[in-house]
């Protein structure tokens, strides 16, 4: 009963109770509230001192305190800060990888990739990876043999390696209303359907072919219309980077191989078909593999895969086992490496043709074909994009003329590349040339591969271990026997960075002309190029020979004087007695390691700190006979590139263990000496091309920013001449204002520990050349550093680009390992979670271009139905049919592998031959 009677009374009771729970459920919804905001508060404030702590502590730092003490201090504090708390703002200070992982809709990407071109590397490394590590799995599951039925072997398609996005504008017309050759020629980047050429009766230019003539591997929807095989006349930059996207497309050979980097050493595959990854069934495979996966594209993971399956490979000359603190961590190179007997290197090809290797029978053909020209009668083997120079764009003079870029690879003018408000170009050109420098310097200390640093870039190194703020291309330098081999291995190859690093990819391009060591004519100074695969950036390679080169530098000159003065009889005259007897073969001198050299004084020893740029002075004397000269500089120990700078033997040898850029690297053993005959005073000049290099910041800063500082505290500007010591005068005040500006920040934050290691470097060279011994064990131990790679110091660039197409779409920049593909921009493609039943709409292409260069129509220049004058055609007509050293031609159809070309026919008479494959 009393239970019945409850029942009645519970609604008024829970009545009085509900208020109670409300309270409590507001009450814990507070107190979560509160936590929360708590949270938040205690972020920001991690973010707001992350943010403001370097604020406060150039705030704190006297102007009493030493300029040393400060940046000691300062550099100490930033090592213990995580910039990447607030990645939004301080993108541009991070260097690792963001967004290595992409998730993305299979089906979309492969019903896109039929209808327009779409590049994301994490994707295409993805692929190939997990394939070839099937196919070494398969056929050479060591990595260490290297014969033909062991090769792993791949298809290849520049449409899956490079973004050809640029052409898309062109695909969105009928077959009929594409631009063919001629409109493309005539009318440029202005081309629409209505101003088309009609009534083409013959072929307009032979650097080019219309889709009706194109007979390639391409599907013609995928074609533009017009299909470039060789480089064009002169037009403007725009048009250019149109030109390139089309030849790799339609006309570029496909690679003799890729080389993948890794930590431990290499793995080198064989492209032998050029299709792409789906018309060759690699992508489909990949995706039945990884369907179940969230984040489907991993490169990092796929490698991960490949290295632990199947072994690096180790070089011939493996560095790491020979640089030892015995031999000071240097190499010394076998002075026979800088003669160049390419007469019994062709003998031995021949002598067993029956088992030669591709890349052998590639390389005597370059070697044969080389010898049978004359010094004056070679053409340019090298082709940079040409420009019409001068000119203007959007109200300014261009500052470019297209002479640092090679035109199959060139992606527009870097000072014309501004993307939006947060793209930086120097920005861009530090890590275009950062990445480069590093992939190159660890492809090198990987394989084996003698090259030592040169020219600009080794002042560079001297000052900072860093590339000048200014420059725009890289040297180096290589025996001319480690060169042969070079070009023998990896002339037309591929190297692809070491993806935990980043996306990079740089081609492999040897000249066609190795057996001529001598200037000639003046157009083949350049022996190889290691070329940015993604704007067409280089390094230039040259090798250093013994020749018979009669004029010496002034130095070698005087020298040969001393040894004439001092000798018992005439050498020369010896030499002839000797060749007379029959001791001499060839011309050639006496042995030189027992030639009477004089040394001179190792100029490191002493404080050459002089330096700008001069030209090699060259002795006035009347021209040697060959033998002579060659008998001369054999004696002298004296090597030369092709573009007549000459180093001596003990100058060059041993080269030394450094680094450079985070890279290791070697430097000439007298680097001193070597840039003093180059440089009048650049080893002690603070002031040049519009910048100041602080010591105590340890790189160079433009002039405008600092006078703009010294503005600040004295009022007005100072004189260039008394800019450095009003800076001493005020050095630590300077110090802080200019560690105000976020871009000197940046840099600082970026190079600090690179840079720290070179100056400490040099401190311990110059102390133990002045007999302190004590710093030997020091000195060791830090180039023994050297030896393991430092991650690269700057942020990769596809990741670069990837994050300002998302600023510009006013998204927050988080650092994670994945991201989903975007449809904004035409390098990403669109991703939506349920299959794809149709194929999407093609967006209206060309977006990407115009936002790239601007306003494509402000570009000076004439535009004219006529066809391109001979004048214009001069550098594509030279020699149509020159090999270079992979076996194909310089111009008009090109060979990548032998038996593997792009195919098209000239005219409508000449579609038999075309076919064919190289022999």
């Amino acid at each position: 009963m009393k239970t019945l009677r409850m029942f009645p009374r519970l609604p008024g009771g829970a009545a009085k109770l509900v208020p109670r729970r409300r309270k409590c459920v507001l009450l814990l919804v507070l107190v979560c509230l509160m936590q929360l905001l708590m949270l938040n508060f205690y972020e920001s404030q991690t973010h707001l001192d992350m943010l403001n702590e370097v604020s406060e502590f150039l705030k704190m730092t006297s102007l009493t305190t030493s300029a040393k003490d400060f940046v000691q201090g300062f550099e100490h504090k930033l090592r213990g800060m995580n910039l990447s708390l607030d990645y939004n703002r301080y993108w541009k200070f991070y260097k690792e990888l963001n967004n290595s992982k992409l998730r993305f809709n299979v089906n979309t990407y492969q019903e896109l990739r039929k209808q327009k071109h779409l590049f994301d590397p994490r994707i295409t490394y993805s692929v190939y990876l997990n394939y070839i590590r099937k196919q070494y799995e398969a056929v050479n599951p060591w990595n260490v043999d290297d014969s033909e039925d062991t090769n792993v072997r791949v298809p290849f398609s520049w449409q899956d390696w490079v973004d050809l996005s640029a052409l898309n504008k062109y695909l969105v017309y009928s077959e009929e209303e594409k631009p063919t050759c001629k409109d493309i020629i005539t009318k440029g980047i202005d081309y629409s359907p209505d101003r088309k050429v009609r009534n083409l009766r013959k072929q307009f230019d032979k650097t080019c072919v219309d889709n009706a003539m194109y007979q390639g591997p391409t599907s013609k929807h995928l074609l533009p219309g017009f299909n470039f095989v060789d480089r064009a006349g002169k037009r403007t930059f725009l048009e250019k980077k149109i030109h390139a996207k089309s030849y790799l497309l339609s006309g570029a050979p496909i690679p003799n191989s890729i080389i993948f980097l890794t930590e431990n050493g290499t793995y080198e595959v064989y492209p032998e078909e050029d299709r792409t990854m789906m018309d060759s069934g690699l992508y489909q495979d990949y995706v039945k593999e990884n369907q179940e996966s969230e984040y489907i594209a991993d490169p990092i993971n796929e490698l991960r895969l490949l290295t632990r399956t199947i072994p690096a490979r180790k070089p011939e000359l493996d560095f790491d086992e020979i640089l030892v603190a015995e031999n000071n961590y240097q190499y010394t190179i076998p002075i026979e490496n800088f003669k160049y007997d390419y007469k019994s290197i062709i003998k031995d090809y021949e002598s067993r043709m029956d088992t030669l290797t591709r890349k052998e029978v590639n390389h005597l053909n370059s070697l044969k074909y080389s010898e049978s020209l004359s010094d004056n009668g070679l053409f340019k083997s090298f082709k940079e994009v040409n420009l019409n120079w001068p000119a203007s764009y959007q109200g300014h003079k261009l500052q470019e003329n297209g002479g640092h870029y090679d035109y199959r690879f060139f992606n527009g003018l870097l000072t014309e590349s501004k993307i939006n408000e947060f793209d930086d170009i120097n920005e861009k050109r530090k890590i275009i040339l950062h990445r480069m420098i590093h992939t190159w310097l660890q492809f090198t200390y990987k394989e084996g591969i003698v090259s030592f640093i040169a020219h600009g870039s080794l002042l560079s190194w001297y000052w900072d271990g860093l590339v000048f703020e200014w420059d725009n291309d890289i040297d180096v330098q290589m025996p001319i026997m480690d060169l042969d081999k070079f070009s023998l291995r990896f002339n037309n190859s591929m190297i692809v960075e070491d993806l935990t690093y980043g996306y990079g990819k740089y081609f492999i391009d040897c000249g066609s002309f190795p057996t001529h060591r001598k200037k000639g004519n003046g157009k083949n100074n350049i022996d190889a190029r290691f070329i940015d695969v993604d704007n067409g950036l280089y390094i230039d390679i040259t090798g250093l020979a013994l020749t018979d080169t009669a004029k010496l530098p002034a130095r070698f000159e005087r020298e040969w004087r001393m040894i004439q003065k001092s000798a018992k009889s005439d050498p020369l005259v010896e030499e002839k007695n000797q060749k007379d007897a029959g001791l001499l073969k060839r011309g050639l001198t006496l042995d030189t390691a027992g030639s009477e050299h004089v040394p001179r004084e190792d100029s490191a020893k002493k404080d050459l700190r002089q330096g700008v740029k001069r030209k090699v002075s060259i002795a006035a004397k009347t021209e040697l006979p060959s033998n002579e000269a060659l008998a001369r500089n054999e004696k002298l120990q004296i090597y030369n590139c092709r573009n007549n700078h000459f180093y001596s033997y003990s100058e060059l040898s041993p080269v030394r263990l450094s680094m450079m850029e985070g890279a290791p690297c070697f430097v000439p053993s007298d680097f001193a000496a070597v840039l003093k005959s180059e440089y009048s005073s650049g080893l002690k000049r603070f002031l040049f091309n519009k910048h100041l290099y602080l010591q105590d910041l340890r790189f160079w800063i433009p002039v405008s920013l600092v006078q703009a500082e010294v503005r600040k505290i004295s009022g007005s500007s100072v004189r260039l001449s008394k800019m450095m010591s009003f800076y001493k005068e005020h050095e630590v005040e300077m110090l802080l204002k200019l560690l105000e500006e976020e871009e000197v920040l940046k840099e600082f934050f970026l190079t600090f520990e690179t840079t720290s290691l070179h100056t400490r470097e040099m401190e311990l060279l110059a102390q133990i050349n002045g007999g302190d011994e004590s710093k030997e064990k020091e000195y060791r131990n830090l180039i023994a550093s050297y030896k393991s790679l430092r991650k690269p110091i700057r942020k990769d660039l596809f990741n670069y680009l990837n994050e300002l197409d998302k600023l510009q779409r006013s998204e927050k920049l988080i650092l994670q390992d994945y991201e989903r593909a975007s449809s904004q921009n035409e390098g990403f493609y669109y991703v939506q979670e349920d299959p794809v039943k149709k194929p999407l709409a093609i967006n209206k292409a060309g977006d990407s271009l115009k936002k790239l260069l601007g306003k494509d129509k402000s570009v000076k220049s004439v535009k004219s139905d006529k066809a391109p004058t001979e004048e214009e055609q001069e550098d594509s007509e030279e020699n149509p049919v020159a090999p270079n050293q992979s076996g194909g031609r310089i111009t008009g159809v090109s060979y990548g592998n032998p038996g593997i070309r792009r195919i098209h026919r000239t005219n409508k008479n000449k579609n038999k031959d075309s076919a064919e494959k190289a022999d």
